[in-house]
């Protein structure tokens, strides 16, 4: 099958296809009919207003205010039948209650430890500060008896996964956006069918969109014939509901409540460099061997509980081990029914935090004017502010989208790079060689307000050294955006840009 065809059968563009025709119904008869009949005309217009004005007085971002006002206030019928389908970022009811009673349930199992806090607060308060909002937020703790690994490139987090897993002895739980058949999958595969059989328990849990072109249907029966208990994130229906939208972005690979990796690899073929899609694919991942793997135990029951209904043994699983002392770490989830924003507002907290410089990789650069105004004023204070973006685009609308936010930023002395080989994947932030994030959440409208995110905040761990190190090897082959670059842009990709900077939290 030639590859339009394979698009076209594909169940992405069927389900897609009958999302759009729901909405042409609803939409397309309402338009027709206030074009020949004016009260029905005025009757729009006036809900186009008052909908204005409640955009207006909303406890949202400014930027969703002006993206949204703009097609309802444009075009009064669709606009506004569009934002009251989904214009509001909240989740419904049903799900709102499911994750209220998913974080309930593990209640009591992660405490902090206000001793500790303490302790580094008076050290340094600032950093109890930034410590603190992540604990109280996310429900976590600051461990403080784990080791870390930064892994960088891709191929040695999947060496480093596949030793792990064979070591396995009471339970492996995957946990990722993205699974695509090949080496890698194969190989862990293999592993996990293995371990399966000789009595250990083995779950995997992916989201759907993630994978929808990846894997079949029935992949989730395939692998319970294996042995592999496996349940879909949010599956992807021909339905109107805004939940849709929401997505589990998260990735974990946990090892018997001892070993955990997360970060920006997901499990499959271009992210370890078996396969070339957009040049050399850069990724990053974190190990972690220790007490703070309880957290991240947790966060996975706790989905897996928000998935399937099923109550959870957080005891079983979630369980007490240490290793050596290897700085502080906090494991962390960032979940839409909790408007805190808890992840973007993490990294500003680092970035605020920073004496001498602020190291960020990201796929895409895609920022609100709280972010954007948190790094202008840091590189304006002197602080020395670094970003690498990939030259070579995974989708070319949000690459023209991540290039919009060059232009302001640079004016401010933040410096932009584009990794020139190919495609930077990794989500990092560091600061001072002392602090870093990284974890799953890109520097995007999508990552901060609509996906469930994850991340590790280290401070003075040995894989803070080692994703600056990493950080400055993706430096020497990256190509600095200068005002020129920025200045020099045909007339008509400037319209698309503004354009799509404008509208970019609809997107």
């Amino acid at each position: 099958m030639s590859r339009l065809g394979k698009i076209l059968s594909s169940r992405l563009f069927v389900i897609s296809v009958l999302i759009f025709i729901q909405i042409a119904i609803i939409v397309l008869p309402m338009f027709f009919l206030s074009a020949y009949y004016v009260p029905l005309f005025l009757f729009f217009e006036a809900i186009s207003f008052i909908i204005s004005i409640s955009i207006v007085n909303r406890n949202n971002n400014p930027d969703f205010k002006i993206a949204w006002l703009i097609p309802v206030l444009c075009f009064p019928v669709g606009g506004a039948l569009l934002y009251l389908m989904f214009g509001r970022t909240h989740l419904n009811k049903k799900n709102t209650a499911k994750l209220k009673k998913t974080v309930e349930s593990s209640k009591g199992i992660v405490t902090p430890d206000n001793e500790l806090l303490d302790m580094i607060g008076e050290k340094n308060p600032h950093l109890k500060r930034e410590a603190s909002y992540i604990i109280n937020n996310s429900r976590s703790n600051i461990y403080a008896f784990t080791t870390t690994e930064f892994l960088n490139p891709g191929s040695l987090f999947f060496d480093e996964l596949i030793k792990e897993l064979s070591k396995a002895e009471n339970y492996i739980f995957l946990e990722y956006f993205i699974i695509g058949d090949g080496e890698m999958w194969q190989n862990i595969l293999s592993i996990l069918k293995e371990k399966a059989a000789s009595g250990i328990e083995v779950r995997l849990m992916y989201d759907d969109i993630g994978t929808i072109n990846l894997l079949p249907v029935d992949f989730p029966d395939q692998m319970k014939a294996f042995g592999i208990n496996t349940v879909v994130f949010n599956p992807y229906k021909p339905s109107l509901d805004r939940f849709m939208n929401y997505r589990d972005h998260r990735k974990f690979a946990i090892i018997d409540g001892k070993v955990a990796f997360t970060g920006g690899i997901n499990i499959a073929d271009e992210y370890i460099n078996r396969k070339e899609r957009f040049g050399y694919w850069e990724d990053s991942c974190v190990k972690l061997d220790g007490d703070a793997v309880k957290k991240v135990v947790v966060l996975f029951l706790e989905m897996w509980y928000f998935v399937t209904g099923e109550p959870q043994d957080y005891l079983k699983y979630a369980i007490d081990y240490q290793s050596k002392n290897d700085g502080f770490v906090i494991p962390f989830s960032d979940e839409p029914l909790f408007r805190g924003l808890i992840h973007e507002n993490a990294y500003i907290n680092v970035i605020n935090n920073a004496k001498q410089y602020v190291y960020i990789c990201t796929p895409y650069l895609i920022l609100d004017e709280i972010m954007e105004s948190a790094l202008i004023r840091a590189a304006s204070s002197g602080i020395d502010v670094k970003i690498i973006t990939p030259h070579i685009p995974d989708k070319k609308i949000i690459f023209e989208m991540t290039r919009a936010n060059y232009e302001r930023l640079i004016e401010w002395g933040v410096e932009i790079y584009e990794f020139v080989p190919g495609f930077i994947h990794t989500k990092m932030i560091i600061s001072d060689d002392t602090t870093s994030i990284v974890g799953t959440c890109n520097f995007d409208y999508r990552s901060f307000y609509l996906h469930f995110e994850n991340g590790v905040w280290m401070h003075k761990s040995k894989a803070v050294m080692q994703a600056k190190d990493s950080f400055l090897k993706a430096l020497e082959v990256s190509q600095k955006i200068t005002p020129e670059f920025c200045s020099n842009v045909r007339f008509g990709k400037q319209v698309i840009r503004s354009l799509l900077k404008v509208l970019s939290p609809l997107l």
